[in-house]
């Protein structure tokens, strides 16, 4: 049997609500070959003031990849859409 691992060029985006609380929260999938490319926007991005996350919302993974979970005051999406914009003046998807 032959297993192909399915490559993951663009971040895997999610919005989690709390449902007791109804806080929304943001879950974005790096792959270790999205961030060989964009880490530049990448890092610049989570170094924003309004992109909220502690230590224990990330996970890395051993290939390079990582998870985040994250806050936000204004929206998860709105935020996640502000990622792509600064990737796409970086260079295309």
């Amino acid at each position: 049997m032959k297993i192909i691992a399915e490559v993951l060029n663009k971040p895997q985006f999610q919005v989690l609500t709390h449902c007791h609380t109804g806080e929304k929260i943001g879950r974005i999938y790096f792959s270790a070959l999205f961030l060989a490319e964009f880490h530049i926007s990448v890092s610049q991005w989570l170094q924003q003031q309004k992109i909220l996350f502690d230590e224990q919302d990330i996970k890395q993974y051993a290939d390079g990849s990582f998870r985040i979970y994250f806050r936000t005051k204004l929206s998860p999406e709105t935020e996640y859409f502000h990622l792509i914009a600064m990737i796409r003046q970086q260079s295309p998807l």
